[in-house]
């Protein structure tokens, strides 16, 4: 097989991974790695080691600050403002966040994680109108 042939049919592959219709019983309400279980952060990321440690751990960050701000930017559309601070941590202190809410709660979804992490670290403080 010469590379033409090998470059043809990966993009075949490819193409038939993106065009084939989930099943119609298959609703998602999120879709990547961000929907799944903790379990698949606690079998790659190794707490300390940050988000950069592998591939998967760096592909789980980049989802989760994605939703993040995806969220935000709904937020400020739909609201014009926003009741989180993207930059209250660093995104190192929202990656371990993330990784000790899964160690502690293995069998919970990521975006658990992440929305339990959005109130904890990332909500703005009301102020009281005078």
């Amino acid at each position: 097989m010469n590379g033409w042939q090998r470059i043809s049919g990966a993009a075949l592959v490819l193409t038939t991974c993106i065009l084939t219709p989930l099943p119609a019983t298959a609703e998602l309400a999120f879709a990547g790695v961000g929907a799944q279980q903790c379990t698949y952060v606690n079998s790659n990321a190794i707490p300390g080691r940050g988000s950069g440690q592998n591939l998967a751990t760096m592909i789980t960050f980049s989802w989760i600050q994605g939703y993040v701000s995806g969220f935000h930017g709904f937020q400020l559309l739909v609201q014009q403002t926003t009741s989180f601070d993207l930059g209250a941590v660093s995104p190192e202190a929202q990656w371990e966040y993330i990784v000790s809410y899964c160690r502690s709660h293995p069998h919970e979804g990521i975006v658990r994680g992440i929305q339990e992490m959005q109130l904890k670290l990332l909500k703005k403080e009301r102020r009281a109108d005078h």
